[in-house]
């Protein structure tokens, strides 16, 4: 709702604009959006008790979806930050009550996916305006950054919250380029398509994982990822990797307000009369 008041009242701000931030908060509407444009992602449906209770066995829309997988799957809320109230249900005779669980720590529509038990990744991309050693730079294509490997314990089949498990540098691998160059040109690919193909304007992070033949499946996307400064006690998904790009911390933010400041006094100059009467 922040950045349809913002436009109520004329303030421009750094970030997604209302459309584009609840398409992206909101899981299942971001995932139909890439079945749309034919980018893969996990099948899944999602459920509200005003439909009556959840009974996969007898949900028509669920057995087209799913077809013969009877498990596993990830219950989680369409809606929601840090992975909280996400759960990793083995069996189709689970998901009722895991759905349940997840409606009542949300009261909002529940979202149930297929399990992709492959390697877990994520990428950033950003506008064309990019900082490095406090030079501006502009691109001809998207900034795609911090592709990395969500590195998993043994006893986790998915990513804990960071808000249960800080996200620590031997959490996260940031992937070379010499030794993970498929991949992480897959991995730039999709997000230079979903950037590019869903008119994004701001910073958006890609949660993206393979399935058991490798094939890459784009989760969910992140309008507001975290923006930690990074620390020896806890990093965030986004600022790993800066070093190996000739950035740092101050190079990142500097790069999503240059790009924000760029497009406004280009496209949108009304909303910053202020702004270019200080450049008089």
């Amino acid at each position: 709702h922040a950045p349809a008041m913002l436009e109520m009242l004329g303030v421009p701000y750094v970030g997604h604009d209302p459309l584009t931030a609840g398409t992206l908060d909101n899981k299942h509407v971001f995932k139909q959006e890439l079945h749309y444009l034919g980018i893969p992602t996990a099948a899944f449906v999602t459920w509200h008790p005003a439909r009556g209770a959840f009974r996969p066995g007898e949900n028509l829309h669920f057995r087209r979806t799913f077809k013969d997988h009877r498990g596993p799957f990830i219950v989680k809320p369409v809606s929601g930050r840090a992975s909280l109230h996400v759960q990793f249900v083995e069996e189709e005779a689970q998901l009722a009550e895991a759905a349940a669980q997840v409606f009542r720590a949300t009261g909002n529509h529940v979202l149930i996916e297929a399990y992709l038990p492959g390697r877990e990744f994520c990428i950033a991309a950003a506008g064309l305006v990019r900082a490095q050693n406090r030079h501006l730079v502009r691109l001809e294509e998207p900034f795609l950054f911090a592709g990395v490997e969500r590195c998993l314990a043994d006893d986790e089949p998915i990513f804990t919250s960071m808000d249960v498990r800080p996200i620590t540098s031997d959490r996260v691998r940031t992937l070379d380029p010499r030794k993970d160059g498929n991949v992480l040109e897959e991995l730039q690919e999709l997000g230079r398509r979903v950037f590019v193909e869903m008119n994004l304007e701001s910073l958006v992070r890609l949660d993206i994982r393979a399935d058991a033949h490798g094939r890459l499946h784009v989760l969910e996307a992140n309008p507001k990822p975290d923006l930690k400064f990074p620390t020896a006690q806890a990093t965030s998904l986004i600022c790993a990797g800066l070093s190996g790009l000739g950035m740092d911390y101050d190079d990142l933010i500097l790069s999503i307000l240059a790009d924000r400041l760029d497009l406004l006094f280009s496209q949108r100059r009304g909303s910053v009369t202020h702004l270019l009467n200080l450049l008089d």
